[in-house]
């Protein structure tokens, strides 16, 4: 929602409800892109008419006697006259569904039926008010009898209901069939007369023919706009007439003109000609002026560069006014994790210019956060580690936009397994020299008990997009080095060990995109991640494993490979009821080599992040791919209740062994926001290879949040 206020000369100034542009014309209000319709009154009483909508929008200037058009095309199907003798009188005249813009006047005989035609055309109307406004107890029978059509028709169409509660019922149930026939082409169609006796109803429906377009004319709109909209002339050339068809073809004029440059366009139709079942006119588009955003003003005690904001919001100075990007100027700012929006963002209308006025605050977003699990151990894990529970943590630090240029600076620390640990670094600066370029660094550092040491590092280049989407070209180097041999084993086997020291360096493409209404807690929308890379992989000789004199075995492996690492992240929201949601996602990875993969080259999944009711990156895997399905219901803007259930494929191919495994989790948890800071607590089972469910030792994980300034 915003405020617009439209400043020019013979315009007062003049603020409009908050989602609305509209401007002042001649003391008269009209919404952006609506058409003055310039109907005026004609004295002259004319013969029978009956009135059809033809075109959404407003129609003023009716009386009763029909309407003379002072800016639209001519009338081919009727005309407005004097009254000749002979003639049915003013009475006959009917009037159905004034839809604005152009209307179509019927010459319309007098039906007698029912013998009600003996009575004065008054007292037919004060009868059928009489029956609108009496509420019949119990039930009312409704019968309609066609005049120029088939019951069959009716039957088929329409699907009556003999019983209704009461004449209001009846006469609702006859609005909306009639509704229903104009917007199904047929624009005659009305109730003629309406004959009560009892409880029981009778009406008597005219049809009229099915209208169709003979042609849409469409070449004063520009072609770019046309496309744009989807136009295609062939869908307006025999094809059935719609009003609905037409109401969204000019709406999607209106918003594409809107989102480029002319908010204050209008959409029309001219040299309209209707007449006998057929139907044609012109479609015009008058853009009106240019204009051009002027500046982008920001109220308020924020440190924030104005480059970084304009650039996230996509609204930039000299750019064409982008109604849309306005539009979605709350949600974005409530997804940055530093700024929060105070009122509704005022744009102000300036000649051929716009500025847009932001009210900002501070938000709390540097922080840090720890998290504890809680793991019960099996009996093999008993036996390993000697304990009944094992204890698993992380710590997070975060400091956002401490310099006002939307920069993130992030450091983590977990233990996730006894003698594992795991240490990130990240650093990211956006729209460095106010250009749509950002800088990603990233530095990751894993322990593997007493097995290998993992270190690595990707440096990449983003082409931000707005609202946080982004490409990025990025350089990886990850190396994975031994940490013991088990020798006696090397003794016995005479065979390498299936974890060696190994490096990779890769080139590749990352992509982000999403369309949620709210990033961190959605309920409608999908986001969509996709990574892949192609790098060199490097077999190191192990210098102990050379001093035992097991340097030749080496000689039979292929010491340089390329290898190839791909992986994605799906996920879409479907809102249910008011205040919950179904997540469904995907999320996969795989490693494709020209040589066997190692243990330490695996994917590492399983835990609360991917694949539920395990240990954390518990799980090796060579390729995968994990399905989710997910249960919220929203409690707050960043609180919710869920239950979810993962299920996974999962292929172990190493050098040694090659397995495949359908493991899946199910489960439930809160995440919930208290006055100083986030807590979260589930409850996960799963099951992996061939062992049951242990309903005994649930995954239970619990963590806490503190935001700081």
């Amino acid at each position: 929602m915003f405020n617009a206020v439209r400043k020019d000369e013979g315009f007062p100034n003049k603020k409009i409800t908050p989602g609305i542009v509209k401007c002042c014309e001649g003391g008269r209000l009209y919404r952006a892109g609506w058409q003055k319709a310039g109907f005026q009154p004609v004295l002259d009483r004319g013969i029978g008419y009956k009135v059809i909508g033809l075109y959404g929008g407003i129609c003023p200037g009716l009386d009763g006697y029909g309407i003379r058009r002072s800016q639209f095309g001519r009338w081919t199907s009727g005309r407005a006259a004097r009254l000749t003798p002979g003639r049915p009188s003013l009475s006959s005249i009917r009037r159905v569904g004034l839809y604005g813009g152009m209307v179509l006047f019927r010459p319309q005989r007098l039906r007698r039926i029912s013998g009600l035609s003996k009575y004065p055309a008054w007292l037919l109307f004060l009868a059928l008010v009489i029956v609108s406004v009496t509420s019949l107890p119990g039930q009312a029978r409704l019968r309609i009898e066609p005049t120029d059509t088939s019951e069959a028709f009716i039957e088929r169409h329409l699907k009556p209901r003999e019983n209704l509660s009461d004449s209001t019922a009846v006469l609702d149930f006859l609005n909306k069939t009639v509704q229903e026939l104009h917007l199904a082409a047929y624009l005659e169609a009305s109730i003629d007369s309406l004959v009560r006796r009892d409880s029981s109803f009778t009406a008597y429906l005219y049809l009229g023919p099915a209208y169709e377009w003979v042609q849409l004319k469409s070449d004063s709109v520009p072609e770019l706009f046309l496309d744009a909209s989807g136009f295609r002339e062939r869908l307006y050339r025999g094809k059935p007439f719609r009003f609905e068809q037409l109401r969204q073809l000019q709406e999607r004029l209106l918003k594409y003109a809107e989102n480029h440059g002319y908010p204050f366009a209008q959409v029309w139709m001219d040299e309209i000609r209707v007449g006998a079942g057929r139907a044609s006119a012109r479609l015009r588009l008058d853009r009106n002026q240019l204009i051009l955003v002027d500046k982008l003003e920001v109220e308020g005690e924020v440190k924030v560069s104005k480059a970084y904001l304009s650039n996230y919001l996509g609204i930039r100075e000299g750019a064409p006014y982008d109604n849309g990007r306005v539009l979605r100027i709350r949600n974005r700012v409530r997804e940055l994790p530093f700024l929060k929006l105070d009122a509704d963002p005022l744009v102000t209308f300036i000649g051929d210019q716009a500025s847009v006025r932001l009210l900002l605050s501070k938000k709390r977003a540097s922080r840090f956060d720890f998290v504890i699990g809680v793991l019960p151990q099996n009996a093999s894990g008993r036996a390993e580690n000697n304990r009944n529970l094992l204890i698993t943590g992380t710590f997070n630090g975060e400091l956002q936009n401490q310099f006002g240029l939307g920069e993130r600076i992030y450091v983590a620390f977990e233990q996730l397994r006894p003698e594992t640990q795991r240490l990130d670094l990240e650093f990211n600066y956006p729209y460095v020299l106010a250009l749509p370029f950002g800088v990603d660094f990233r530095l990751n550092l894993y322990k593997r008990d007493t097995s290998f040491l993992d270190l690595e590092s990707d440096l990449g280049i983003q082409y931000l997009f707005e609202g946080g989407n982004y490409i990025k070209a990025f350089w990886n180097n990850r190396s994975s080095s031994l940490l013991a041999i088990d020798e006696q084993r090397l003794e016995r086997q005479q065979q390498l060990p299936s974890t060696l020291d190994v490096r990779n360096a890769s080139f590749g493409l990352e992509y982000a995109l999403q369309r949620l209404d709210y990033r961190f807690n959605p309920r409608k929308g999908w986001a969509a991640f996709l990574r892949g890379g192609a790098g060199v992989k490097r077999i190191e000789r192990n210098n102990r494993i050379v001093e035992l004199g097991y340097g030749e075995l080496y000689d039979t492996l292929t010491l340089r490979s390329f290898q190839y690492k791909l992986s994605a992240r799906l996920e879409g929201y479907l809102p249910v009821f008011s205040r919950s949601t179904f997540k469904a996602g995907f999320q996969g990875g795989a490693i494709i080599s020209e040589e066997p993969i190692f243990f330490n080259e695996q994917f590492r999944i399983g835990g609360n992040r991917l694949l539920r009711g395990f240990d954390e990156e518990s799980i090796f895997a060579t390729n995968y791919g994990v399905g989710t399905l997910e249960y919220r219901l929203l409690i707050g803007q960043n609180s919710y209740l869920y239950a979810f259930g993962d299920y996974a494929y999962v292929e172990d191919k190493t050098s040694t062994k090659h397995v495949t495994d359908q493991p899946y989790g199910f489960g439930a948890g809160i995440t919930f926001e208290t006055a100083v800071g986030l807590f979260g607590v589930s409850l996960a089972y799963g099951k992996r290879l061939d062992n049951p469910i242990d309903f005994s030792a649930p995954k239970v994980h619990f963590g806490y949040v503190s935001l700081f300034n």
